[in-house]
């Protein structure tokens, strides 16, 4: 696996994934709002990320930004397992 393909990588397990629960839950609820905001700061390599959390400790305030990138740092880990996984 090459590194600067790494966040693309980890950017297509996050969105099969969210796929695959899609079929499972509520959309329509706020806790599925919440899951696919942070998948969306876990798809984004680190500037963006970086930049979009700015935006939201200024909008939202720093606990939730740091609430954000948080989740976003733990979806992005579980997908690397999953990714190193796939390569074993």
């Amino acid at each position: 696996m090459l590194p600067d393909r790494l966040d693309e990588r980890i950017a297509e397990t996050i969105r099969n994934r969210l796929e695959r629960e899609r079929a499972r839950v509520d959309t329509a609820s706020p806790a599925w709002r919440e899951r696919c905001e942070v998948a969306t700061v876990a798809m984004l390599g680190d500037p963006e990320r970086r930049v979009f959390l700015s935006h939201v400790a200024t909008n939202r305030g720093d606990a939730a930004a740091n609430g954000l990138q948080q989740s976003a740092d733990q979806m992005r880990t579980a997908a690397i397992f999953i990714l190193r996984g796939n390569l074993q």
